[in-house]
């Protein structure tokens, strides 16, 4: 995930990857494009809580702004996330579902760009599994 997590232009860090039911990832997206004037060097750090891992068909976590210490960041949404691996035309499609814990959580997070985030986050998948792929395999994020 840190190959790929996070919007283009950011480098993220995983300080802890407990991929299991009740594990916790803590991580850190870290602004490395000097083009993105303010944001440059900006750290924002995150927290996901796994709920469920079914292999291989579906992960949900609840992910949250965090601080350094992996502290839950009051005052900023929570979402709910459903990632959904179905087979698709001999490949695999990524069905991603977003919740928030409320309204104001969700206007709070569409003004931070999430919509912006996640498309970009997901460009950048596209490219490391075509970077990975092997011997002639196609491989396709949605």
């Amino acid at each position: 995930m840190a190959g790929w997590w996070g919007p283009s232009g950011w480098q993220t860090e995983n300080r802890a990857f407990n991929f299991k039911t009740d594990g916790v990832r803590h991580y850190c997206m870290r602004c490395t494009d000097e083009n993105q004037g303010e944001f440059y060097n900006q750290e924002s750090w995150g927290k996901a809580v796994y709920q469920e891992i079914t292999v291989p068909g579906k992960i949900v976590l609840t992910d949250m702004f965090a601080d350094e210490e992996g502290n839950t960041a009051d005052g900023m949404p929570v979402t709910l996330v459903t990632l959904t691996f179905v087979r698709h035309e001999g490949k695999t499609k990524l069905i991603m579902r977003s919740r928030f814990a409320s309204v104001e959580g969700l206007q709070q997070g569409m003004g931070m760009g999430i919509v912006q985030g996640c498309a970009s986050q997901f460009y950048r998948l596209d490219d490391l599994l075509k970077s990975i792929s092997r011997g002639g395999n196609k491989v396709c994020a949605i």
